[in-house]
């Protein structure tokens, strides 16, 4: 409880109201103004970086480069790529030595399926808050509505059989529910619950959404939200379609990274954009007409990452037509990242929230499970030199934990993953009819 409040607290004050009201009138900038924003921001993170930031201020010497230099998302070029391992293997040097004040750190899975950790200062954080909440708000959602949250909390172990599987956060207004019980027997209780709450929106992982709908759609089950927003997984047509026929809305998406360098939402017009004023995002073109996601934090001063390789996939929107909506914010045609799959329990479960899994075994570098029967479930891992037992004993009490004890996890260690033809990390690979 003390925790939640503290949470709701640093995250929703003074300055989150500020950077929300700015928000606001950024989103009317022309291209030119929003240009001019995006450079001014880079010069202050840049400096900070060059002055504060070890691993930053060797590169710039090493290139014989000053801030200077780096005046315009142009500039951007003369500096290096990175990406997660790189971060992972100089963490101490990404920390700005300078700072003083609160510090949130926050775990990705990305898209290898590995953790990395990454730090946060309070005007990230509350500037986070604010361009999520903008969003809410272009979907008319009031400040302090009821919402019902179906993400990755792991409320109750996964053995768990009896109802609640949810809680209630009384500072948010979020009755928080569990995606790891979502049988059929479970999801009527969900169905009761919820119209009982009588939320105004939906808040969870695409998965977990189509799974709710789906439901409700072959049961007859009536059951309405204003909206609903995902994140956090690839939003795929057939998982919208479903949700906004069951649930008599539409389909807000979110796409954002641990790393706080790059943001893309709908707008109220189902379109995607990129939030150009968060931001700088650069498209590194590829060879099938897709893009990779590189993108540069501007608000956050104890660990600014410049250059970011996210590993994301998009198609870019053909021409230069503005929106609908009359922001001059980039429009992305789609996504192609963070596609879920499902694992099978034998307990007739749908699983796919499997990022809390490697969190905390530094030793493990990537994780695969191939499922080609309901109770057994091949894990490939690829790991360090330095992988253990002690380190083999936690992945497979987590594999028991987050999907099911009922399930024989045939461990196998390989060298490499194969990516998909977009050059995408798959966890899940289901091969069971």
């Amino acid at each position: 409880m003390i925790k939640n409040f503290f949470k709701y607290y640093l995250r929703s004050g003074l300055l989150f109201k500020k950077y929300l009201i700015e928000l606001k009138k950024i989103e009317k900038y022309s291209h030119y103004e929003l240009k001019e924003y995006q450079s001014e921001k880079l010069r202050g993170s840049v400096k900070i970086a060059y002055e504060r930031v070890p691993f930053y201020r060797k590169i710039f010497q090493e290139r014989r480069l000053t801030p200077q230099d780096i005046k315009t998302t142009e500039d951007l070029i003369k500096l290096p790529i990175i990406n997660k391992q790189i971060v992972r293997d100089n963490f101490k040097d990404f920390k700005n030595k300078n700072y003083k004040g609160l510090i949130s750190k926050g775990l990705t899975s990305g898209s290898t399926g590995t953790p990395g950790v990454f730090l946060r200062d309070m005007r990230c954080i509350n500037f986070e808050n604010a361009t999520i909440w903008r969003q809410y708000q272009w979907a008319g959602k009031p400040y302090n509505s009821k919402r019902v949250t179906l993400r990755g909390d792991l409320i109750f172990p996964s053995t768990r059989t009896r109802p609640p599987f949810w809680k209630y956060n009384c500072f948010t207004k979020e009755l928080i529910m569990s995606s790891y019980h979502l049988s059929d027997e479970n999801m009527k209780l969900y169905v009761e619950e919820i119209k009982k709450y009588n939320p105004y929106d939906l808040y969870a992982y695409p998965s977990s959404a189509y799974l709710l709908a789906n439901f409700c759609k072959r049961y007859g089950i009536d059951l309405k939200f204003s909206c609903v927003f995902t994140s956090s997984e690839m939003l795929l047509e057939y998982q919208k379609n479903e949700i906004e026929s069951a649930f008599h809305c539409k389909v807000y998406d979110w796409y954002g990274s641990a790393e706080r360098v790059a943001a893309i939402g709908h707008c109220e017009h189902g379109n995607y954009h990129e939030m150009s004023d968060y931001s700088i995002i650069e498209y590194i073109p590829r060879d099938n007409g897709t893009y990779e996601i590189v993108g540069t934090s501007l608000n956050n001063y104890v660990m600014p990452l410049i250059r970011y390789r996210l590993g994301d996939i998009i198609e870019l929107e053909d021409g230069t037509d503005i929106c609908s909506c009359k922001r001059h914010f980039k429009r992305i045609k789609r996504m192609h990242g963070r596609e879920a799959s499902f694992i099978i329990t034998p307990e007739q479960r749908k699983v796919s929230i499997l990022n809390h899994i490697p969190w905390g075994i530094d030793n493990l570098i990537e994780i695969q499970y191939i499922q080609k029967k309901i109770d057994e479930i091949e894990v490939r891992i690829v790991t360090q030199a330095s992988f253990n037992k002690n380190d083999l004993a936690v992945l497979q009490e987590r594999l028991k934990t987050h999907i099911s004890p009922n399930i024989r996890y045939i461990m196998k260690k390989v060298p490499y993953i194969e990516r998909s033809s977009l050059g995408k990390f798959q966890a899940v690979i289901q091969e069971i009819n």
